[in-house]
């Protein structure tokens, strides 16, 4: 049984473009001989997809799939503009078509050739298609600027706005009655764009082409949309670009609103700009914490007080985990406490240790390098044979890598004056402390409960939290390693639990959101 293949594919159609439809495509290559002749005709549609790449366009790529599975007889489309507009993708098609000489490709206008003569005008028509598709671009944005500089809606209308066929934009009441809604809770300044996307999706008030639940950021996006007041950017509204303007068409929310919802937005969004001048990562713990969800917690300040809240917005299970950054630091300040105690007896004299093997390190690695580059010489002078040459060479390399690893082992935690370091030092000092020993943090009920030390460092972190709480009369731990110690193997270690802190964590928030 013979079977082919039926390509059709058209961008977004606009009145001012003359292309072919979907269905006359489908009929021109039904009317193809060599389509007739086939027992089977199978169609792949790309619609309101651009010729320009084939990354988004499922029908092609499923078209290729269904090539390269065999039993195909013939490929048919409307041109050969209708599959590329890219002259990569032109060339990247017609290499599959030759390791498969046994399909027939016909084109309604044009046809496909594969001598020398046909590949060279394949070629040269998919290099005109895509200079025309890129000089339509450029004609496309001149008329949308020049659009755009009149005060005419181009591009997607925002909710609350529908246009006609005739172009014409006009207000659709039930959605903008949302719209003005959202303003208002905002404006009266009792709520936040996450309270209020909160509300909404608990209600299912959903925008009639809304795709996904409602979230603080889309809020925050429409009410800072100035098409709602009956303005637009001269060159781009929705990358803000050039002199603001009045719009052509009528405005949902009025001066009054505006105003107030923009200066609620500039207050909020300021309300830590000076001290992010001074401190480019002003929170201890981000990107270091995970909710029991699973997610990571973002980082954010209010009125001054900074907040771990994890990100879950799923309307079936909503995480609302919502810690402060002070109710954290407790821990924080213990833990270091219990590092510096280790350095005036034992950790002192292994840091003076570790300087100075690290001191004979260097020096030995100076020494390797050295008899390195005389063997090279010794070789070039022909004084040994390659296979001395390469046994040597492999030996002192491999020697100087156990050195390199000491030294950099040895220099792995330094644990001098940290105790000061911790309480003294500034949002960004105590990030880094914190990420030269820890991966990651759970974070349950308000408090740390677990950790996870750095990867490249996890047996070195294990051992050293260990000696610091088991030196600790107050309470010492019966484990430090998860489940327990039984057939604990350090290089396996993955996560340190602290359920045995002599002063128990500070309880979360009482208000959470």
């Amino acid at each position: 049984m013979t079977v082919a293949i039926i390509y059709v594919r058209q961008s977004r159609h606009r009145d001012y473009e003359r292309t072919a439809s979907p269905e006359v495509q489908r009929q021109g290559c039904e009317q193809l001989s060599a389509v007739a002749r086939c027992d089977r005709v199978e169609v792949f549609e790309d619609l309101d997809a651009s010729g320009g790449g084939t990354r988004k366009r499922r029908g092609y790529l499923a078209l290729v799939e269904r090539i390269a599975s065999g039993d195909v007889s013939v490929v048919a489309a409307y041109d050969q503009s209708r599959t590329f507009r890219n002259t990569a993708d032109a060339l990247a098609f017609y290499a599959l078509i030759e390791r498969h000489p046994e399909i027939e490709v016909g084109f309604v206008h044009g046809r496909f050739d594969r001598s020398p003569a046909g590949e060279f005008t394949y070629t040269t028509l998919a290099a005109a298609h895509a200079m025309e598709r890129r000089m339509t671009a450029e004609k496309m944005r001149d008329a949308v600027r020049f659009r755009a500089a009149k005060g005419e809606m181009v591009g997607q209308v925002p909710a609350g706005y529908k246009r006609d066929k005739s172009g014409e934009v006009s207000i659709d009441e039930p959605t903008a009655d949302l719209v003005k809604r959202i303003f208002r809770d905002y404006a009266s300044g009792r709520y936040g764009v996450r309270q209020i996307a909160r509300t909404l999706n608990e209600g299912h008030t959903l925008l009639p082409s809304a795709k996904t639940a409602w979230r603080g950021d889309t809020i925050a996006q429409l009410l800072g949309n100035v098409a709602y007041v009956g303005k637009t950017y001269s060159e781009s509204r929705r990358h803000r670009r050039g002199s603001l303007i009045t719009g052509t068409w009528q405005p949902i929310i009025d001066a009054e609103t505006w105003d107030a919802v923009q200066r609620l937005l500039l207050m909020r969004r300021n309300s830590g700009q000076s001290l992010t001048r001074q401190l480019p990562n002003r929170y201890v713990f981000e990107k270091l914490l995970r909710c029991t969800c699973g997610r990571k917690l973002h980082a954010q300040s209010t009125k001054g007080v900074r907040y771990y809240r994890c990100p879950g917005t799923d309307a079936a299970d909503v995480c609302r985990h919502l810690v402060r950054e002070d109710r954290l630091l407790p821990w924080a300040d213990d833990l270091f406490v219990r590092l510096e105690r280790l350095q005036p007896r034992s950790f002192a004299q292994g840091v003076a240790s570790n300087r100075l093997t690290s001191t004979v390190n260097a020096e030995t690695l100076v020494s390797i390098d050295s008899r390195i580059a005389r063997l090279g010489q010794r070789f070039e002078w022909g004084h040994i044979d390659q296979t001395q040459y390469q046994l040597e060479w492999t030996r002192l390399q491999s020697l100087r890598q156990q050195f390199a690893n000491q030294t950099q082992r040895r220099q792995r935690v330094q644990l001098s004056g940290v105790r000061d370091a911790w309480l003294k030092g500034d949002a960004v000092t105590r990030r880094d402390l914190l990420s030269t020993l820890f991966d990651e943090m759970d974070v349950a009920r308000g408090q740390i409960v677990a950790v996870k030390p750095r990867s490249d460092r996890v047996r070195e972190v294990a051992e050293l939290v260990d000696r610091a709480y088991s030196s600790s009369a107050a309470s010492p731990p019966k484990s430090l390693l998860g489940v327990g110690r039984e057939g604990f193997e350090p290089p396996q270690l993955s996560r340190v639990v602290y359920s045995h802190l002599s002063s128990p964590m500070p309880s979360r928030p009482t208000k959470e959101q």
